[in-house]
C-alpha cells in the first residue's frame, strides 16, 4: 500500500462518515420528539444500555446526560441480568442501543425493565426487530452503509448514534433548564467548566 493509497482510503472513509451524519439529520421525525420528551420528563433513573460497539455509544450517552443533570447511568445488559435489574423501579427509563435489535441479553434486560415499570427507548436499524417491537419509542438510526468500514464495520453507524444522542442531550438539557453554571460545581476537573462564561 503506497502513501497515496493510505491518504485516499482515509479521506474517502472520513468523507463517507461525514455524509452519513448529514443524512441522519433528515431521518429524525416525531419519534425523536417523543424520545426527547420521555427523557426530559423522567424524574427517576435513566439507564443506558448496549453491548459491544453499541455499549460504547451507550456509555457515552449516559455520561453526557449525567453531565447535563440527568440521573443517567450505563448498565451492561448481561450484568444487569445477574441481579442489578432489581434496581429498576416504576418511572425509570431505559435507552437501548442495538444495531440489529436482536441481542438476546439486551432484549431480555429490556423486557425485565419493562416488566418492572420502566419505559424503553430503542436506537436501532430495524424498527420491526424484537427490540424495536417491545420499545415504547423506537428511533430508526439507519445510515447508508457507505459509512461502514468495508460496508460492515460499525463506523458511520456509531457516529450516527452519537450524533442523535448529542442532539437528545442538548434538547433535554434545555428542556430541563439545566444551568451551565452548575457545570462549574459538578465538572471541576478538566477544562470544560472554564469555558462557561
Amino acid at each position: 500500500m503506497t502513501n497515496e493509497d493510505i491518504l485516499e482510503i482515509a479521506k474517502k472513509q472520513i468523507r463517507a462518515e461525514g455524509e452519513v451524519i448529514i443524512d441522519i439529520a433528515d431521518q429524525i421525525d416525531e419519534k425523536f420528539i417523543q424520545a426527547a420528551r420521555l427523557i426530559a420528563d423522567c424524574r427517576s433513573k435513566v439507564l443506558v444500555t448496549g453491548a459491544g460497539t453499541s455499549g460504547t455509544m451507550a456509555r457515552r450517552l449516559a455520561h453526557l446526560l449525567a453531565t447535563c443533570g440527568v440521573p443517567a447511568f450505563y448498565q451492561h445488559p448481561g450484568e444487569g441480568l445477574h441481579g442489578p435489574s432489581a434496581a429498576i423501579t416504576q418511572g425509570d427509563l431505559v435507552i437501548a442501543f442495538s444495531k440489529a435489535g436482536k441481542s438476546q441479553e439486551l432484549n431480555t434486560f429490556c423486557r425485565v425493565a419493562g416488566e418492572r415499570g420502566a419505559k424503553i427507548i430503542a436506537l436501532t436499524w430495524y424498527l420491526d426487530s424484537p427490540l424495536g417491537q417491545m420499545s415504547d419509542v423506537a428511533l430508526q438510526i439507519r445510515p447508508d452503509e457507505k459509512g461502514e468500514g468495508e460496508g460492515v464495520l460499525p463506523f458511520g453507524s456509531s457516529l450516527a448514534n452519537g450524533a442523535v444522542g448529542d442532539a437528545l442531550t442538548l434538547i433535554v438539557k434545555q428542556m430541563r433548564e439545566f444551568d451551565l453554571r452548575t457545570l462549574v460545581q459538578t465538572h471541576p476537573s478538566g477544562a470544560t467548566s472554564e469555558l462557561v462564561k
